[in-house]
């Protein structure tokens, strides 16, 4: 009967070792799931910084643009005042071309005016000199 139980014990005894083992193995395969999902997370920060400094450059890339944009604004600005004053000049310039077209005219009226009046003077001169002599 003794040797029975002996056996009993050996096999108590093997079933805790194997108990023990598949314990062990659980807890490596546990272990060796962290270290992977640590793994993971570690390679997921990774990302995230990368995309983080990807988002900081293209709002730098922005930022710049803006200031870009409005620079080329103002410049259209000054050029739309420069355009609209050239206008204005042209405008103007015409107006007195005109006006001295006019003066123009005038002035030949008056000149021819003067001679005719300037040799009748003269022909009068000479006619009463001729008459006189």
């Amino acid at each position: 009967g003794g040797g029975g139980g002996g056996g009993g014990d050996q096999e108590h005894d093997e079933n805790h070792r194997l108990l023990e083992r598949e314990r062990d193995i659980e807890f490596m395969q546990v272990e060796n799931d962290l270290q992977f999902s640590e793994a993971v997370i570690v390679e997921r920060e990774q990302g995230i910084r990368e995309i983080e400094k990807s988002v900081h450059d293209v709002n730098d890339i922005f930022r710049d643009l803006a200031v870009l944009i409005g620079d080329q604004g103002n410049m259209l600005d000054d050029i739309e005042a420069g355009i609209t004053n050239t206008a204005q000049h042209t405008d103007t310039a015409n107006t007195e071309l005109k006006k001295a077209a006019a003066n123009k005219k005038k002035a030949r009226r008056t000149m021819c005016c003067l001679a005719t009046v300037i040799c009748l003077v003269g022909t009068l001169v000479i006619l009463i000199i001729t008459k006189a002599i």
